[in-house]
């Protein structure tokens, strides 16, 4: 594959050359390739298939975002040089959010007490929801937290339950992007 810089003959082409090139536009650069080819005789494996569904599921998501202003602004606000907003949201739905860190040194089982969840997308993060179980298992409370007015992969949780069993509760705090994605991780006291 080659990238064609300054050259007015072929600056935004795109298409075959006969059966052997083809042009492409990635962003304001123009590639030229060799032609791809198929086997006709191929059978994919169900991995195989299972990966097509995906990639076609997310190319659909990224059709519909960049027919969204809000969202094809975001996109391409954020999409790096070489890249279209419509490629940021092919790979946001691909990747779910990761939540890095839960710190719960501020939460003593008393409502007002603090968890910090620490929370990244590659895109955005825009809800994290935490869960606090007791030691056999019930569901104690559960809620959204809140961004950080500073640090924006920080949410914060304020507990609104009383746990009088403190030690061996866990606390699961899970984050959702945009395509819906979700990341997990639990933590145990």
């Amino acid at each position: 594959m080659s990238k064609i810089t300054n050259n007015l003959l072929v600056k935004g082409a795109r298409g075959k050359l006969g059966n052997q090139f083809v042009y492409k536009q990635r962003g304001d650069d123009t590639i030229i390739a060799r032609m791809p080819s198929k086997n006709k005789d191929f059978v994919p494996t169900e991995g195989q298939e299972l990966a097509r569904d995906r990639f076609t599921m997310a190319a659909n998501y990224a059709k519909g975002a960049i027919e969204n202003p809000e969202l094809k602004f975001e996109y391409d606000r954020k999409a790096p040089s070489g890249k279209t907003g419509y490629n940021l949201a092919f790979r946001d739905f691909l990747k779910a959010p990761v939540v890095k860190k839960v710190e719960a040194g501020k939460y003593n089982g008393t409502p007002g007490s603090l968890i910090v969840i620490s929370a990244k997308d590659d895109f955005r993060v825009i809800d994290v929801t935490v869960s606090i179980y007791s030691p056999t298992g019930e569901l104690l409370e559960s809620g959204n937290a809140v961004m950080h007015q500073i640090n924006r992969n920080n949410w914060i949780y304020t507990a609104v339950q009383q746990n009088p069993t403190l030690i061996g509760s866990t606390i699961v705090a899970s984050a959702r992007d945009i395509p819906g994605n979700e990341g997990r991780l639990e933590m145990i006291i």
